[in-house]
């Protein structure tokens, strides 16, 4: 497809002339007299250009009016200002306010071509970046955070919150597997800074000095292999967000510089002597108590203040109660198209096997489970014998259930759930709705299990 030019010019010798050697240069090229005219064609469904060629002075309407028109109107094109060399200052200040360069008149045409080629490649640039923005957002929306119990609604809600507040550090704290890095994922490119880098890095899976290179880069000789300079990855992300996932893991001497980081946003390079100032949204996870690191001196007090301006938990699976099938359901509309399978869901055996089950790897676990079931089952609804779950006996019982409960070893998860459900109800005095909230499940689901396990009888709310 050729690309476009829009020549503006109320001279009509100016705009036969740039016509005739921009189509001969294999543009498709439409003239104005005036931006009032252009302005209309766009109103009647006409393209938006790749470029528009403007002069600066025009009846009615000025060049930097124009582009200050188009501004207003979202229109992302670059504008190159033509201008009398006793406008030249204007046509700078025009650059000041977003137009793409000038071409001073009479224009040269060699110039002309120079600059047209530089902003249809800066303005592809900005078109593929643009549509890879689009493709994230479709592929992170915010309702992309599955589930209706109330835990996941209230990081849904704080989520949408968070977008607009695009300078906040946010720690996400949540067991392996629950979905930090996708809820990280979630809030970047939902925000003003969706068309800049999201940076991540696991802090647990380098040892200490190369993650602070790979963190702050280098310069040329600040060790052995630094042969030439290298952007570390909080400069990589500049106006855009650095994900440090399991930030617990960062030793106490890389937290300090972290900190100085966060809290000037300026940093040497290994090896520099140059301070830098970047722009960038540091979000963090964690599945670990920092709160106790910072007890037992493992984690800085400082930082964690620091980085724990808001804090999004991220609830297990197994505190999620119907959540479980709904998540399921949508793997396996992705898993249908990934294999090319019609599974239409799940049998009453199955669905009840998966609301079991404590699911201690979370949806991480629930996504393996899920795979291997949909590989190997033959019929068009999940069977129970098609799930491959860890034996009971490999649980952390205790952790699901709370210190305080014991349980003889043995028992299915059916009869702890149920057992401890039983005991919830029985020794606590608060509403049903509070109940269900310290369970970690909805209301409904409360209701549902008291029915499913005959406890009608215990209480009465």
């Amino acid at each position: 497809m050729k690309e476009r030019i829009f020549v503006v010019d109320d001279e009509p010798k100016i705009g036969t002339l740039f016509s005739n050697v921009l189509e001969r240069d294999g543009y498709e090229v439409d003239t104005y007299m005036n931006p009032a005219k252009m302005l209309d064609a766009l109103d009647n469904g006409a393209d938006l250009p790749d470029v528009v060629l403007a002069d600066m002075m025009m009846p009615e309407m000025n060049g930097v009016e124009l582009l200050e028109t188009l501004q207003e109107r979202d229109a992302d094109v670059p504008v190159i200002i033509m201008t009398a060399h006793s406008s030249v200052q204007t046509a700078v200040e025009a650059m000041r306010q977003g137009a793409f360069h000038y071409l001073q008149k009479p224009v040269n045409l060699e110039e002309m071509r120079a600059l047209l080629e530089k902003a249809l490649k800066l303005y592809g640039a900005q078109q593929e970046l643009e549509q890879i923005k689009t493709e994230k957002q479709k592929k992170y929306p915010i309702d992309g955070i599955l589930g209706e119990s109330d835990a996941i609604v209230r990081v849904r809600e704080t989520l949408q919150t968070l977008c607009n507040a695009s300078n906040t550090t946010v720690l996400f704290s949540g067991e392996t597997g629950t979905g930090k890095n996708l809820a990280a994922q979630t809030l970047h490119y939902n925000s003003p800074r969706a068309k800049k880098p999201f940076t991540e890095i696991n802090c647990a899976a380098l040892p200490d000095n190369l993650l602070e290179a790979e963190l702050f880069g280098y310069e040329e000789g600040a060790f052995t292999d630094a042969r030439d300079s290298k952007q570390g990855l909080i400069e990589v992300a500049d106006e855009g967000t650095l994900f440090l996932d399991e930030i617990d893991s960062m030793s106490m001497a890389l937290q300090a510089k972290l900190l100085s980081f966060l809290e000037s946003r300026t940093f040497r390079r290994l090896g520099g002597v140059e301070d830098l100032t970047v722009d960038t949204r540091v979000l963090c996870a964690t599945n670990a108590d920092l709160e106790e690191s910072v007890k037992e001196k493992s984690f800085r007090k400082d930082l964690f203040f620091r980085i724990n301006v808001v804090n999004v938990q991220l609830p297990p699976l197994r505190h999620m109660g119907d959540d479980v099938l709904l998540i399921a359901r949508h793997m396996i509309q992705n898993f249908n198209r990934e294999l090319g399978r019609e599974v239409e869901g799940f049998s009453d055996d199955a669905k009840e096997k998966l609301l079991d089950h404590m699911w201690p790897g979370n949806v991480r676990e629930l996504r393996n489970v899920l795979e291997r079931a949909m590989i190997f089952t033959r019929g068009t609804k999940v069977q129970a014998d098609d799930l491959t779950l860890a034996p009971p006996g490999r649980l952390d019982e205790m952790h699901a259930a709370g210190e305080a409960f014991q349980f003889p070893m043995g028992r299915s998860l059916k009869e702890v759930e149920k057992a401890y459900i039983q005991r919830t109800l029985e020794t606590n005095d608060s509403s049903y709705a509070d109940i269900a909230s310290s369970l970690g499940i909805s209301k409904k689901t409360l209701w549902d299990k008291r029915k499913r396990y005959g406890l009608d009888e215990i209480v009465d709310r």
